[in-house]
């Protein structure tokens, strides 16, 4: 017989998910992939902006599980990729779809100059870490696709940056927070300027839900990633992909922080990603290849269906060719499928199991189970087919709700039901969990249209219970009775727990409390907290966040002979102890029996039924108790084998019987761990997380040490919370004492040694950041960490001691911009969000750093004006230089016209970010000397240095005044004069007489008697005959001003000597000077006039001669011109008589 098999294929390409990792830059996935509505919307978005704007966009792409959101990344990254075969591929299918918006990506590949290179695309899937990581491997992933490996500092600038940030990600070290947002912002800002950069961050809500367990909570990178691709910005296009919108991800974090994720998703344009029934039915046809012969057949059934649909009045699925399009489903099942999936299942990715996955229920087993008639009407997949695969087969778990479990235990308990009673009952209940009421709902009507013959099997179901009928809504439901087998449920729930894991059934029901390190708490002064929870050995085990609230944790083994494998185990680790019990059969059973109980209780049948609920709850309450009795017994610290898990493996705990008794093996571990604790002696400080009061105190606490440290007692008087803060923290271990040598109160080293540990660390931090700048939140990490230890909410106190202590070699960064002045604002900020700020050591107060500020102080004059500000001596320095830069006019900014070591000096000050990298790295290798290392403890080159910096300097400053010097002398040069008043008068002469307004305005400059000063006087001509102030000038504008002095000054000239003639030969004001020039090149020159008395007589004698030429020659102009020539050769005298004179040289003539 023949199969359905044998005409229907399925398409392969639907036999599998959509993978960013195994699939990006691949053509295959591609193939048979359908370009929706929604995904034509998001492509066209993107496009559009890139076509028309410079910079980028964000886009916020919410949809459900199994929606096609990571496919859609897939096209995105071909389609904006370099040119090739997935690139064509990408750009056909969104030209079947829309030739537009394929015209409008062609130009937005050359509105970028992408057309062949393509995007830089970083794509990535998050996992549940924080953000900073999965944008990490983004920006990896997209340095590498472009460049093969991360190449040199050459070829792409940030390759140190991103190394960098790789090495932070990948430290053991626990004390490390990971790659800062700064780092990673350049890494994103150099591919940017590149190329553009597509950044599509899949499962998004990964990283959300890592925030909201709070790993990480900083919206900045997320923010600052969508301001540099908006407005003005570099072109970077975000596009984040989730299932759920921000805030629903958050909704468990407090508010102020809730708040400040709300308004980064304010950054990114909300994009719903969601298809419409009649796009998901769409789909359903390009699953399917049918052979040519079956065609015809299909088309008659179809039609004869949709009759039927349009009989019953549903116009989804009422026309034949959708009707066609959806074979071998029927058409009911086709109207069902996107709801069903939608409400109850993973929207497309369950529809394409159902159609394609092997499993007895799908569409893919119907084909090759179902013979092809030769003749007759064709066969289809049911309603009946649906409900084996969804609820049957629980393909529907992701949408379980009561109903849905009603039914299923209905129809699974129904017996002795026929096979046409069966399947009409589950036709039923699947129109009754996807409607109940419209046209599609559970009618005889439409039961009829299912199945033919309905009338005989409904009577049967109604009368066995299974079915009745609501006539009000005209429509069958699946009923469910009210008797409840408690026993067969508690059996079957006690059969299912069986099948699970101790640990998946104890992490279900009973989530064990912190427990404290009683004696270790109580010898050091400060709570010692250990998180507990339940493993099996099977799961590699990390140590706690550094910023965990807690000090340690507790694995409570319930596997046998199973070992803990930890991994990220640095020294500096948070303790981990592993409690082994002895026998694990008495916390077996107890948890079984809870783990039923609570099973039952949940269970749908019980939830309605309140004598059952009492009875099953008494039984949970007994089992909880015997639980609990049983977790005391399997893990009383008598009986356990307690392991200290370690780098160099695990170290057994409570040698000694003798404390073998309540939580003595964790004060050992934290006698172990943190063995460099400091004495707080403050128990409102010494807390993981202070209270509303112990806030305010402390903020006042910063505040009095920021303003007024310099004053005893921090002018803090009386008794409040902030005075104990101090005198027990601060004064009672000498962090802030007096200075004999400049009789004033200052901060220090603690005199406490119990606070040395942490002090050194802090040092150590600081000395760290010499060669870069460290995060704030890595040296919380560090005093949160063992040896340390210290509590979260005292480190800043401890660290703005530091701060102030160190406060002229150690710089402070927000968000990447230094902050000269460490303010109560500043400080209230880097409490909140210590993540947002960087430190860098500048060693600048020892060593050879502080010859080279000394011998530039000395050469630049400088006085110490900024003794209030961070690494004041720093900043005086470059505050001098930077000060005489800014006072430079825009010539001296541009020219090339100075010397290699002023260029450079220029260069270097135009392009300086950080005060120490500028004095100590780029001034010295812009003129030639040698870097000034941190560590270095002399610099023989220091006073040279200083002086080439103070010779560059003034060559930079004086630049202006020798051009306008130089001005003055190409004047005097090209006039032939040697005074200011010898041109002035010159000009005066000819006040009133000249006409033309360019050489007017350079004469009137020449005469104004106006101006003091010479340097006025020729910054004013400059600007006439250049048209541009002096100031503003490039080289070109001075090359320029030469060309054009001598021109102007030469027709000044001329007019001046024919002034000069006109007044000696007493020719009237309508005098003109003449020049002919021979063959020969020889001039002649002379001034003429015209009487006014002859004028018109002369006028009527020209214009007769003129009228007899023209008739003569028949051209007016022609008239003229050989008028005019012979006129010049009457004129011309012999050539010995016009040898020009020295008089004739000097006047110009």
């Amino acid at each position: 017989m023949v199969a359905l098999a044998d005409y229907i294929a399925v398409v392969g390409r639907f036999a599998r998910s959509a993978s960013l990792e195994r699939d990006i830059a691949r053509r295959e996935p591609l193939d048979g992939y359908v370009v929706t509505a929604r995904a034509l919307d998001v492509v066209e978005r993107i496009a559009a902006t890139a076509a028309n704007g410079a910079a980028g966009g964000a886009w916020s792409l919410t949809g459900p599980y199994g929606s096609g959101k990571s496919s859609l990344a897939l096209l995105l990254d071909a389609a904006f990729g370099e040119r090739g075969a997935t690139r064509t591929a990408a750009t056909e299918l969104i030209a079947a779809a829309s030739p537009a918006v394929a015209d409008l990506l062609g130009r937005a590949h050359q509105a970028r100059g992408t057309d062949e290179r393509g995007f830089h695309r970083a794509v990535v899937t998050a996992s549940r870490e924080p953000l900073h990581h999965t944008v990490l491997r983004a920006l990896e992933s997209a340095v590498i696709r472009a460049y093969g490996t991360i190449p040199s500092l050459r070829t792409f600038r940030a390759a140190k940056t991103l190394k960098t940030a790789l090495a932070d990600a990948a430290s053991d070290d626990p004390r490390r927070v990971g790659p800062s947002p700064a780092d990673l912002l350049e890494v994103a800002r150099c591919l940017a300027e590149d190329a553009p950069l597509l950044l599509i961050i899949d499962e998004f809500g990964k990283n959300l839900e890592a925030i909201s367990d709070g790993s990480d909570a900083d919206p900045y990178l997320l923010q600052q990633l969508a301001e540099a691709g908006q407005g003005a910005g570099l072109p970077i296009f975000a596009l984040t992909l989730q299932h759920l919108s921000f805030e629903d991800y958050l909704v468990g974090i407090d508010g102020p922080r809730r708040r400040e994720w709300a308004k980064v998703q304010g950054r990114f344009e909300n994009v719903a990603y969601i298809e419409s029934a009649a796009q998901t039915r769409a789909l359903i046809g390009t699953v399917f290849e049918i052979d040519d012969d079956l065609q015809p057949r299909i088309r008659r059934w179809a039609e004869s269906h949709a009759k039927a649909m349009r009989a019953l009045g549903v116009a989804d699925i009422a026309s034949a060719n959708v009707v066609e399009a959806c074979y071998p489903l029927h058409p009911l099942t086709a109207l069902v499928l996107p709801e069903l999936c939608s409400r109850y299942g993973q929207h497309e990715r369950t529809l394409f199991s159902f159609l394609t996955g092997a499993d007895s229920a799908t569409a893919a087993s119907f084909l090759s189970a179902t013979s092809l008639p030769a003749r007759g009407t064709l066969p289809s997949l049911g309603l009946d087919a649906v409900y084996n695969y969804f609820v049957a087969g629980g393909a529907g778990a992701v949408g379980y709700s009561q109903r849905w479990s009603e039914i299923a235990t209905r129809l699974r308990d129904a017996h002795g039901l026929t096979e046409s009673q069966t399947k009409l009952a589950k036709s039923i209940a699947i129109l009754n969990l996807v409607s109940s009421s419209g046209a599609a709902r559970a009618s005889a009507q439409v039961l009829d249209i299912a199945h033919n013959d309905t009338a005989t099997a409904l009577t049967s179901l109604q009368d066995a219970g299974i079915v009745t009928y609501r006539d009000f809504a005209d429509e069958f439901r699946i009923w469910h009775g009210t008797d409840v087998d408690i026993r067969g449920l508690i059996k079957a729930a006690h059969a299912k727990v069986q099948r699970q894991p101790l640990v998946e059934i104890l992490a279900a029901i009973h989530k064990p409390e912190p427990v404290v390190a009683a004696r270790h708490s109580a010898e050091h002064d400060i709570l010692r907290v250990f998180a507990r929870r339940y493993v099996d050995g099977t799961e590699p085990v990390t140590p706690l966040d550094p910023f965990s609230p807690y000090d340690g944790e507790v694995l409570l083994m319930v596997a046998p002979d199973a070992m803990p494998a930890l991994t990220q185990a640095g020294e500096n680790a948070k303790p981990v102890v592993a409690a082994i019990p002895n026998d694990l059969a008495l916390l077996g059973n107890a948890a079984r029996e809870a783990a039923a109980a609570a099973d039952v209780l949940d269970h749908d049948s019980v939830k309605d039924d309140w004598v059952a609920r009492r009875e099953i709850g008494e039984r949970l309450a007994q089992a909880e108790a015997a639980l609990n009795n049983a977790i005391e017994a399997t893990f009383n610290a008598e009986v356990c084998r307690w392991v200290l898990l370690g780098p160099d493996g695990p170290t057994n705990l409570l040698a000694s019987t003798a404390r073998r008794r309540g939580s003595a093996a964790l004060s050992e571990a934290a006698d172990r761990a943190y063995s460099g604790t400091p004495t707080v002696g403050n128990e409102m400080l010494n807390r993981t997380a202070v209270t509303s009061q112990g806030a305010k105190a402390r903020r006042i606490l910063l505040e009095a040490m920021i303003e007024s440290g310099d004053h005893v007692d921090l002018k803090l008087e009386g008794h409040g919370p902030e005075v104990a803060m101090y005198h027990a923290f601060i004064k009672g271990t000498g962090m802030h004492g007096w200075d004999k040598r400049n009789e004033v109160m200052v901060f220090r080293s603690p005199t406490d040694e119990k606070q040395q540990p942490a002090w050194n660390l802090l040092e150590s931090e600081f000395h760290r950041a010499r060669t870069r700048r460290i995060n704030l939140a890595d040296i919380y990490a560090a005093l949160l960490s063992p040896p340390i230890g210290m509590k979260a909410e005292v480190i800043p106190v401890f660290v703005t001691v530091g701060l102030l202590a160190f406060s002229n070699e150690v710089a402070i960064y927000e968000h990447g911009t230094f902050r000269p002045l460490l303010t109560a604002d500043l400080s209230e900020r880097m409490v909140r969000n210590p993540k947002h700020f960087d430190l860098k050591h500048f060693a600048s107060t020892s060593g050879a750093r502080r010859q080279v500020v000394e011998a530039l102080a000395v050469q630049l004059e400088v006085r110490p004006r900024f003794r209030k500000h961070r690494v004041s001596n720093v900043l005086a320095v470059v505050g001098e230089l930077v000060s005489q830069v800014r006072q430079l006019d825009n010539y001296t900014r541009r020219t090339r016209n100075l010397s290699d070591d002023a260029v450079a000096l220029r260069e270097a000050l135009a392009s300086a970010v950080e005060p120490d990298e500028l004095l100590f790295v780029a001034i010295p290798e812009a003129l030639g000397f040698q870097t000034v290392p941190a560590a270095t403890k002399t610099y023989s080159k220091a006073s040279e240095y200083a002086d080439a910096v103070a010779g560059a300097l003034e060559e930079l400053t004086g630049s202006y005044q020798r051009l306008v010097n130089e001005m003055l002398e190409e004047l005097f040069s090209v006039s032939g004069e040697t005074s200011r008043l010898a041109i002035a008068e010159q000009a005066a002469a000819l006040d009133g007489q000249v006409l033309d307004p360019t050489v007017r305005a350079f004469v009137l400059a020449l005469a104004n008697d106006g101006i003091d000063s010479d340097i006025d006087w020729i910054q004013t001509i400059a600007t006439v005959v250049a048209k541009k102030a002096p100031a503003e000038w490039t080289d070109d504008d001075h090359d320029r001003f030469r060309q054009e002095l001598v021109q102007q000054v030469a027709s000044f000239q001329r007019l001046v000597a024919l002034h000069a003639d006109r007044r000696v030969a007493g020719v009237g004001s309508d005098a003109m000077r003449l020049t002919v020039t021979r063959a020969d090149g020889s001039e002649y020159v002379r001034l003429v006039g015209v009487d006014r008395a002859h004028r018109d007589a002369g006028e009527n004698v020209l214009d007769d001669a003129l009228a007899r030429l023209t008739d003569l020659i028949g051209s007016p102009a022609r008239a003229q011109q050989t008028l005019l020539a012979l006129l010049g050769e009457r004129l011309l005298p012999a050539p010995e008589q016009d040898a020009p004179t020295e008089e004739r040289r000097q006047h110009g003539l």
